[in-house]
Parts: structure tokens; C-alpha cells; sequence
């Protein structure tokens, strides 16, 4: 009898052990509070619908979380699923493109864009006589150094009936340079742009066909694409923009694909950083001697995108960390407002955790 007990005693104690063991269990990932609320704070502060964040520890994807709505007027509430538009974070994606066709020998940093001899020849009308526009390299485009410059205006938010040969036609035989490709560097879109069409003459792909085949299929990314121009072409996972002063659906998206097209995930952008890293866990996509030729072969950088209705960040922010910060709005006065603040709390709240989650999301 008193054996019975005992062994019932035993039985009740194992199912209580099991029961608070499981319960310990569950509450060693206790999520990241203090991040939270430090970026919904900003929420508040800046009036962003939604964010989506990613972080990376050691090439492990540690965290990631949305906060808000998708789209404010359905209730439609943000999930990690959510696609936003990248704006200019679609230019490391169109460089990384670059590299990949300069390490398999199919492109070198030194060709010439137009002219006789060069990538596109006469394909967009011939130089103009002694203006200097035969001298632009790869290398130029690369470095925002071809130069061209936005005076009066940037051409990629000019004329949005324009196809994209037809802006290179126009600016080739009219826009004149401000400077000698090479010599100073002037932020632009329609450098980029042009890479994009370099990328499909080589490869006799399309930009965004290149680009998913060498770049994201690699990195496990299926959810990327070229985003639409206006609300009736958002796609199912996308969120809906906002922007007080401009329109976010009155600009052509899509023919700004290698320089802002592109919608993604955060957890997208996260699979895409771990292979571009310079790191030893993750096998890097780009062989180091290319990578180390622009700012991917720094220890830390920081790549932002803005347009009407989108706030983004992409960062390797050491050898140990990358974040990933997504908004679908922007602060028209001041547009670096929102990155820099979302950026700042998200680094901070990085910085102080000492413990992180063992578990690798990437494996999900």
C-alpha cells in the first residue's frame, strides 16, 4: 500500500516537473519589450501605420516583428508577411547584381557605356560630339560619378509617361554633364536605372529575371518583386502607403526597378545580408576581393531608402549585428526623421540585450 503511494506520489511530482519545465520552457524567448515599446513610441511620434523589423546575431536571425496596421482604413493589422517597397535599398541589390556578372567574367568595373566599343554602343542614339558621355564606366554608375547631376530636376521623377529607353535617349542627347565622369560624386537614380539595363544586355534577361535567378533564389528569397505604380496594382501581402503631402501612388515604380523598385519583407532583406556580410557562418554570395571594393566590405554600413509613403533601412551594423527597419510612411520636411530615429532606438535596445533567443528563424 505505502508503495502505491509513493509511486503515485512520484507520478504526481514528474507530471508537475513536466509542467513547470514546459512553462519555463516557453518563456525563455520572452520576445523584446523594451524594443517594442521604444519603436512604438515612434509610431506614435511620427504617425508611421506600420513597421516591420528583422535583426541578425552571427548571421542567426534572432528577431523579427511588425508592429501597426497594413492598411489603417480596413483594420487590416501589419504581420512579418507584409511586402513593403524598398525605394533606394533596391540599389545595393541591383550593385550586388553588378558584382555577380563581374565575378563570373561576364562584365569589368573599367567597360565603357556608351559610344563605339562600349556595353550599349549606339542602342540609345549616338554621344553627342565632345560631351564627354563616352567616358562613362561601370565604375562611374557604381559610384554615383557619371556626371550627370538632378539639376534642374532628377530625371527618374520627371515625365512618368517616359519609358525607360526613351529617358535614356532624352538624356543622352540633351541633358549635358555638370562634370567629368569620374570627378565628383553626385547622388542618382538614373545611374542606377542604367545599371539595370546593363544587367539585361549582358544577360539577355530582364532585370528583375536576373536579379531573382543569381541573387535571391541563392538566398532562399521567393516573396521579391518589382512593385506596382498605383493602389489598384498592391500586391496581396503588400502594405498600403501613406504620405500627407504627396501622392505615394503617382509615381512609375516600376520604371525605377534597379534604382527603387523593389518590395520585400524584412525578413527578406535579413536572408539577403547574412550572404553579403564578409562572415564565416553563412557562405557570402560575392567573393571578398569584389565585396571589399565598395562600402559591403566596410565593418558597418548603412544603406537608406525614401519615397512618398516608405521609410527603410538596411544595416550591417557590426561584425556581430544587422537590422532590418521597414515604415510605410515618410516625414516629407525632413525625410531622414523617421530612419534615423527608428534606427537609433532599434541600435540602442540592440546594444543593451544580453540575452538573445538560441533559436535560428531563418530555419522556419
Amino acid at each position: 500500500m505505502s508503495i502505491s503511494i509513493n509511486f503515485s506520489q512520484r507520478l504526481i511530482a514528474s507530471v508537475l516537473l513536466f509542467i513547470n519545465t514546459t512553462a519555463v520552457q516557453a518563456q525563455t524567448d520572452p520576445g523584446f519589450p523594451k524594443l517594442d515599446s521604444a519603436i512604438q513610441s515612434k509610431m506614435i511620434q511620427f504617425h508611421i501605420p506600420a513597421v516591420s523589423i528583422a535583426i541578425v546575431k552571427n548571421e542567426k536571425l534572432v528577431y523579427v516583428q511588425s508592429y501597426g496596421y497594413a492598411d489603417r482604413e480596413k483594420g487590416e493589422k501589419a504581420t512579418t508577411d507584409n511586402l513593403y517597397r524598398l525605394a533606394s535599398i533596391s540599389k545595393p541589390i541591383t550593385h550586388l547584381a553588378i558584382f555577380m556578372m563581374m565575378q563570373e567574367g561576364k562584365l569589368r568595373a573599367d567597360q565603357r557605356v556608351f559610344g563605339p566599343g562600349s556595353i550599349f554602343g549606339n542602342d540609345y542614339g549616338p554621344v553627342p560630339p565632345g560631351s564627354q558621355k563616352d567616358l562613362i564606366t561601370v565604375q562611374h554608375l557604381l559610384d554615383h560619378k557619371s556626371g550627370w547631376i538632378n539639376n534642374p530636376t532628377d530625371p527618374m521623377f520627371t515625365d512618368g509617361s517616359l519609358s525607360q529607353r526613351e529617358l535614356i535617349v532624352d538624356l543622352l542627347a540633351n541633358r549635358p554633364l555638370s562634370n567629368k565622369p569620374g570627378m565628383n560624386n553626385s547622388y542618382s537614380n538614373f545611374g542606377f536605372m542604367l545599371l539595370g539595363r546593363i544587367i539585361e544586355k549582358i544577360s539577355g534577361m530582364s532585370y528583375e529575371a536576373y536579379v531573382k535567378k543569381e541573387i535571391l533564389k541563392p538566398c532562399g528569397i521567393t516573396d521579391m518583386t518589382i512593385g506596382g505604380n498605383t493602389l489598384a496594382d498592391r500586391l496581396p501581402k503588400e502594405v498600403k502607403y501613406y504620405q500627407m503631402e504627396y501622392n505615394p501612388y503617382g509615381m512609375n515604380i516600376s520604371r525605377m526597378d534597379a534604382n527603387g523598385g523593389w518590395v520585400a519583407t524584412a525578413t527578406d532583406l535579413a536572408r539577403l545580408i547574412v550572404r553579403i556580410d564578409g562572415m564565416k557562418k553563412v557562405a557570402d554570395l560575392i567573393r571578398p576581393e569584389l565585396l571589399r571594393t565598395s562600402y559591403f566590405g566596410y565593418q558597418n554600413w548603412l544603406f537608406n531608402g525614401s519615397l512618398p509613403g516608405t521609410s527603410t533601412t538596411l544595416s550591417r551594423v557590426d561584425d556581430e549585428y544587422s537590422l532590418v527597419m521597414l515604415a510605410n510612411t515618410r516625414t516629407e520636411q525632413n525625410p531622414q526623421s523617421i530612419l534615423n530615429s527608428l534606427y537609433t532606438a532599434m541600435k540602442q535596445q540592440i546594444m543593451i540585450r544580453e540575452v538573445w533567443p538560441s533559436k535560428n528563424l531563418f530555419k522556419n
